[in-house]
């Protein structure tokens, strides 16, 4: 609870180094919806996603290098069996660096402040829900065309438990082109989706396999 705070600390002095006079000019940050339209803003903020996946997980793989990883990632990697409350557990240096994809996606696309508020509501929510422990995607979603490229809860889950591989946050892409699935993810989920059972606890499906 205390590294989580710290890290929201972290990011709220993003927001405030992103909104001052030296730093918003360079940006492409906009206050007018009229600007761009209501259709760019929905747009802008799963483009933000995109961008923020594609960031986090390169900055996440070069986090698990031995040289890095006891320095940026170990405090995160200590809850073996996540909950929400790990979520947002990093270390000061992590924290850091997680906060930085504010100061990306403003730079690299046009974006309203509202936007970015509801990119990062999203960040939050699917950080927790990566962290909860509980597999709530049902069967029908993971198994359908589009649906198998959303990252889940037991994704993540795996990461946590076998400090390798599923680096992704809100899609699979990068691990799939890469070749960093954990080899047994598919097996973990259809076992824990395919029973029907979605409030089944993913670390206890884990822990029996």
């Amino acid at each position: 609870m205390g590294y989580s705070f710290f890290t929201f600390l972290v990011f709220a002095w993003y927001g405030v180094v992103l909104s001052s006079e030296v730093v918003l000019p360079y940006t492409q940050v906009y206050t007018e919806v009229s600007s761009y339209g209501w259709t760019y803003f929905a747009v802008s903020v799963l483009l933000a996603l995109v961008i923020h996946d594609t960031y986090f997980y390169w900055t996440h793989r070069f986090m698990h290098h031995p040289k890095l990883f006891k320095l940026f990632h170990l405090t995160h990697h200590k809850s073996v069996n996540p909950s929400p409350w790990a979520a947002f557990s990093f270390s000061p240096l992590e924290a850091v660096v997680e906060g930085g994809i504010i100061f990306v996606v403003a730079l690299l696309i046009p974006i309203h402040p509202l936007a970015i508020v509801v990119f990062l509501l999203l960040m939050t929510v699917y950080n927790v829900y990566g962290h909860l422990g509980y597999e709530v995607y049902p069967h029908w979603l993971v198994n359908s065309r589009y649906g198998k490229w959303l990252n889940t809860s037991t994704n993540h889950n795996m990461r946590h438990k076998f400090f390798k591989g599923n680096y992704g946050l809100y899609f699979r892409f990068w691990d799939e082109w890469l070749g960093t699935t954990h080899k047994n993810y598919e097996e973990t989920l259809r076992h824990l989706v395919s029973s029907g059972k979605e409030e089944d606890s993913a670390p206890k499906v884990l822990e029996r396999s």
